[in-house]
């Protein structure tokens, strides 16, 4: 079983261009932000969509895997945005 999970504060914003960006932020009560965004991912709509359907709306253990190439959607992100290599 999983132990010490950090609590997480999850933004998601619908973009001009259709596009859903999800921003996890770092939260002492897994509820309120505190400024310290960890990770950032932007998803077409048509996805978060597919992901809904198949997974929320699936079965016990229903999967979807869907994969973005590298720099896929930059504009779409926070300014500033740096991910580790």
């Amino acid at each position: 079983m999983a132990v010490n999970i950090p609590a997480v504060a999850v933004t998601t914003t619908k973009l001009a261009d259709g596009n859903v960006r999800f921003d996890f932020y770092s939260s002492l009560d897994g509820v309120n932000a505190y400024a310290d965004l960890r990770f950032s991912v932007v998803m077409s709509s048509a996805n978060v969509t597919s992901i809904n359907t198949t997974v929320n709306g699936g079965s016990t253990g229903a999967t979807l895997t869907q994969v973005y190439a590298q720099d896929a959607n930059r504009g779409d992100y926070v300014p500033g945005m740096a991910f580790a290599a």
